[in-house]
């Protein structure tokens, strides 16, 4: 039976994450908006100081050579109320279509906050 984890991004799973942005934003009808590159979610996440933070949830099957496969993500960053302090704000949650109704986007929700 495959087990999910829900960790930390790292660099190398950019790739990942830009193709899960290009999926929603399709299934927005606004594929045509996408303009951020692999290269651009590395720089802006994974320096000294990150403009933003995620969450991957990824599935690892036992016996699978391919090894564990993200099917999800959650970004995003922290932000200031002069009214409420310190709040974080939650740009998208997004799980692959054959891997939802197993509580996935709700456990980055929860990692996340």
């Amino acid at each position: 039976m495959a087990s999910l984890r829900i960790r930390e991004a790292e660099e190398g799973d950019c790739g990942d994450i830009l193709t899960m942005i290009r999926e929603l934003a399709e299934y927005e009808k606004l594929s045509g908006q996408v303009k951020i590159s692999e290269e651009a979610l590395r720089a802006d996440g994974f320096g000294e100081n990150p403009f933003y933070h995620c969450l991957v949830a990824e599935i690892v099957a036992p016996g699978d050579l391919q090894g564990p496969r993200v099917v999800g993500y959650g970004l995003y960053y922290f932000i200031y109320s002069t009214w409420t302090g310190r709040n974080i704000y939650l740009e998208d949650v997004y799980v692959m279509p054959e891997y939802r109704g197993q509580e996935i986007g709700t456990k980055i929700i929860k990692k996340s906050g």
